[in-house]
């Protein structure tokens, strides 16, 4: 064979090892989608459940709430986080197993899967997907009506399951001291009332009569309870208490607001030191509370009275 063929058979061999490389490498690399949308605005509502529990949420006025089976604000950390972890996250669209054997391997049948549903602001559902844990590292899921298994690297079940606790914004109410014109408390040791005069509140009960010294920290401190009290868990619809079982209250508050208006809340002693805190504005709910929360109302006169850096105060 003549040199000149010989090294045009070689450099044909070379190209002909590099298409074949570059055709291998290529028919390798991983497609991916979102599993739900890329465009996270174009979600409107979504439902979660479980075999046996359900939570909903739906866009308002440009914010995501709980509609279902209370109307509450979303916390929204674990929100946002769930719509980058499960509404926009790729997957692969290679799956990792089908039919129906895999959809029990998986958890993936109706009676173990979580079903998560998004629809668009016409109601419109653009995707429904079953996530299953079979005590793996990572979830898998399905498409409904589908048996192909994909696999996402998100703990999706332990998360983002439809636990009220889980989704539901901790804060009850925030009331700061510029909207407030009174503070009237009774409880089972005495009763005061605080009424404020611009900056400078008054305290008065059936033995006292005096302003508040500037920088008071107790009523620093229930100032700073009136403006986030909060809980982090609410008892309402089947998880509320049995009936006649919440005792009499131990300190009720009514709050005068400066448009008219009134909060009433009021603290019932339960179990392990914990208070229920019944709220007016939500008359179908108790919340859990530390007696921490509870102690910031019932303080004596004379704590009221001390200025800043008093002994009286340790």
């Amino acid at each position: 064979m003549k040199k000149s063929k010989l090294v045009l058979l070689i450099v044909f061999l070379l190209l002909l090892a590099v298409a074949v490389w570059l055709l291998l490498t290529s028919s390798k690399e991983e497609k991916t989608r979102p599993i739900f949308t890329a465009d996270s605005t174009a979600v409107h509502r979504i439902e979660i459940a479980s075999p046996d529990a359900s939570i909903s949420f739906e866009k308002q006025d440009g914010g995501w709430r709980i509609i279902q089976p209370v109307d509450w604000a979303v916390d929204e950390g674990h929100f946002q986080l769930f719509l980058r972890e499960v509404i926009q996250e790729r997957y692969s669209t290679e799956s990792i197993a089908s039919g129906p054997k895999a959809l029990e391997q998986y958890h993936l049948t109706k009676d173990k899967a979580l079903r998560i549903k998004a629809f668009d602001a016409r109601n419109k559902l653009l995707r429904e997907a079953w996530f299953g844990d079979p005590g793996n590292f990572f979830d898998y899921f399905r498409f409904a009506g589908d048996s192909e298994v994909y696999q996402i690297k998100r703990k999706v079940n332990s998360f983002y399951g439809p636990k009220l606790e889980s989704w539901r914004s901790p804060y009850l109410f925030g009331i700061f001291p510029d909207q407030m014109l009174s503070i009237r408390v009774r409880h089972t040791k005495n009763s005061y009332e605080l009424t404020r005069d611009g900056n400078i509140w008054h305290y008065k009960d059936r033995l006292e009569d005096f302003e508040v010294p500037p920088g008071n920290e107790v009523m620093g401190r229930l100032l700073n309870a009136m403006s986030s009290l909060r809980s982090n868990t609410m008892l309402s619809g089947n998880t509320l208490p049995p009936e006649g079982s919440v005792p009499e209250p131990e300190c009720e508050v009514e709050v005068m607001l400066t448009d008219n208006s009134t909060l009433s809340f009021s603290f019932h002693p339960w179990e392990d030191d914990t208070y229920l805190l019944k709220i007016d504005r939500h008359p179908n709910s108790y919340f859990v509370v530390i007696y921490d929360t509870v102690q910031r109302f019932i303080r004596h006169a004379g704590l009221f009275r001390a200025v800043q850096g008093d002994p009286a105060m340790q």
